[in-house]
């Protein structure tokens, strides 16, 4: 397998300036797969310096046939590298080698098309018209700029993804950027330097890719001056902490947080077999990380205890297991940390006195990863953490309501 260390720092591959390295453990295993370089803010400087050097320099910004050149080449080698980067996926992530072949690499490397179809396609400049001002004739017309240095940081639940789907608009745009992978999942974030470095023509600085064990490094980017723009995935409360040091700058942000999104059974439904599959299908994928996954389902009162059956065994035939299995269809948990997080909740719950209807525990044939059986919680009311709060888990509360209102 693919082991990439280092760091991808104005076009040149490198290891952290102190030498230094974190180790990179396989969520299913609970093994050591290797190390990444662990950059500290001397190489988190260099990285901005380059990505602001090369924007303001160079002909990035300017070019855009050379953009969809360079992006081209870029789209090609990934589809090249997709079985390198599934077996990188597969080990750090926990992925499934199902979702591999959809969310996780593949349907992401068509962002490159896309975007390089929007750009090239694009209304960069328009005309507005001649108009008599200060007693003489003035030509307008307004164009599109590219916002600048980008500084993306992004989550480990499906990196591939969130990496792209970041830098591929910004890069088409015209941007430079700085990726932040998360530390649990450096090396989909640093095989794409690698893969930029030996296979692409994009300029030196346009992309750089840093990784850090701290969660909190990114606060090197979230607070420079010379990055005009934030774009930053993961939870409410890391979001928070970046919307307020981004403002010391009055720096642009993006910010996509946690989620806890409903499905709605009406009382009308000729079966829950489709909500039940549904339900389910949101549980295995990343094993409930995910913040758009439903993690609330709001069934009718009158038929309650049928939907939470139908759902309950529709969970309980998707165990989880060995990812690199391709039968498997729900991988491990990202760490320990957070199955602890997983577990409080489910906790949490029947403390406040609702039900575990299936699920609950860890499961009993894997001796080893960090796994948690998809669970549902029946007896849930509004008031309750696990019906307000993002779980990031394998976990389904069901909710009953009296009427559509």
């Amino acid at each position: 397998m693919w082991h990439e260390e280092q760091l991808f720092i104005g076009g040149e591959l490198c290891d952290a300036r102190n030498g230094s390295t974190f180790e990179n453990i396989n969520p299913a295993t609970e093994e050591l797969l290797g190390v990444s370089a662990d950059a500290d803010g001397e190489d988190f400087d260099n990285a901005i310096a380059a990505a602001r050097s090369a924007f303001d320099t160079g002909q990035w910004s300017t070019d855009l046939d050379f953009r969809l050149h360079c992006l081209d080449q870029l789209h090609q080698a990934l589809i090249n590298h997709v079985e390198e980067l599934t077996e990188i996926t597969i080990a750090e992530v926990g992925a499934t080698r199902m979702a591999c072949s959809t969310i996780q690499v593949v349907e992401p490397l068509k962002f490159l098309p896309f975007y390089m179809d929007l750009a090239r396609n694009y209304d960069w400049r328009t005309d507005l018209g001649a108009t008599e001002t200060l007693g003489g004739e003035c030509v307008r017309w307004y164009e599109k700029e590219p916002v600048g240095v980008l500084a993306a940081i992004t989550p480990w639940n499906v990196p591939n993804q969130i990496n792209l789907a970041k830098i591929v608009p910004a890069l088409a745009a015209g941007c430079t950027v700085i990726l932040k992978p998360a530390p649990d999942t450096p090396w989909t974030g640093l095989a794409l330097g690698r893969i930029i470095a030996e296979h692409t023509d994009i300029p030196d600085g346009v992309v750089n890719v840093v990784s850090a064990s701290d969660p909190a490094s990114g606060a090197y980017l979230t607070g420079d001056q010379r990055v005009d723009m934030i774009s930053f995935t993961g939870s409410t409360a890391t979001g928070k902490k970046v919307m307020e040091a981004a403002s010391a700058n009055v720096t642009k942000v993006f910010l996509e947080l946690g989620g806890k999104s409903a499905l709605i059974a009406l009382d009308d439904v000729d079966d829950f077999g489709m909500v039940a599959a549904t339900a389910a299908f949101g549980m295995a994928t990343v094993s409930g990380q995910g913040c758009a996954l439903s993690t609330r389902i709001l069934l009718p009162e009158s038929r309650y205890e049928e939907g939470i059956e139908a759902i309950a065994s529709m969970m309980a035939a998707v165990p989880p297991g060995d990812p690199t299995d391709a039968a498997t269809m729900m991988g491990p948990l990202i760490n320990a940390r957070q199955r602890d997080r997983v577990e409080s909740y489910v906790q949490s719950a029947v403390d406040d006195g609702a039900r575990i209807v299936c699920g609950g525990a860890r499961p009993g044939h894997l001796e080893k990863g960090f796994y948690y059986e998809p669970t549902l919680i029946g007896g849930v009311d509004n008031k309750m953490r696990v019906a307000q709060e993002e779980i990031f888990g394998p976990v389904l509360v069901a909710i009953p309501y009296t009427d559509d209102d």
